[in-house]
């Protein structure tokens, strides 16, 4: 259970990290003056749309800036987000990027890709794995990177549990 839930606050940790950078690089400013509204879509008590504008402090006209929708499984778990940035010319939502969440007995993986035009697809990037013992404690953890000349993951960094700082620790 510990891993389970361990596992789900690094899933968790590593969304928040991809949003946190995907909003700064959209020119989101969360300790400027600037005020962000989110327009969010629930189904089944989930969030399945959110969408991000910021609003003008003088005019009070508000200016669309990102759009997220999330995929869940049967058990309720975030198996997709996909990442949109507003195209100011065009007057719509164009797609940035994906994450896709695959989970299975004893291994979660994280596949991140960015949104290519002149294929019209996604193009994997980089990946995350995470896998557990039978007792669902991490055993492992993988980082890959996508060779873009051969199209296969490359390892970058293996990392044993015993390795794996507790990023979770309680302090005094």
């Amino acid at each position: 259970m510990k891993t389970k839930t361990f596992i789900s606050k690094v899933v968790l940790s590593t969304i928040l990290f991809l949003s946190v950078c995907g909003m700064a690089s959209a020119g989101i400013n969360a300790a400027g003056d600037d005020n962000f509204i989110n327009n969010d879509v629930t189904k089944d008590g989930k969030v399945i749309s959110r969408e991000i504008y910021k609003q003008d402090q003088s005019t009070g006209t508000l200016s669309p800036i990102r759009k997220y929708e999330y995929e869940y499984d049967a058990l309720q778990q975030l198996t997709k987000k996909i990442v949109y940035d507003w195209n100011s010319i065009e007057t719509k939502w164009e797609k940035a990027s994906l994450l896709s969440i695959t989970r299975n007995l004893s291994e979660t993986s994280i596949e991140m890709a960015e949104w290519v035009n002149k294929k019209q697809g996604f193009s994997p990037t980089s990946k995350f794995v995470y896998v557990t013992n039978p007792e669902k404690k991490l055993v492992t953890q993988y980082t890959y990177k996508m060779n873009k000349r051969t199209k296969e993951w490359e390892l970058q960094k293996s990392t044993q549990s015993s390795k794996v700082p507790e990023i979770y620790a309680n302090t005094k």
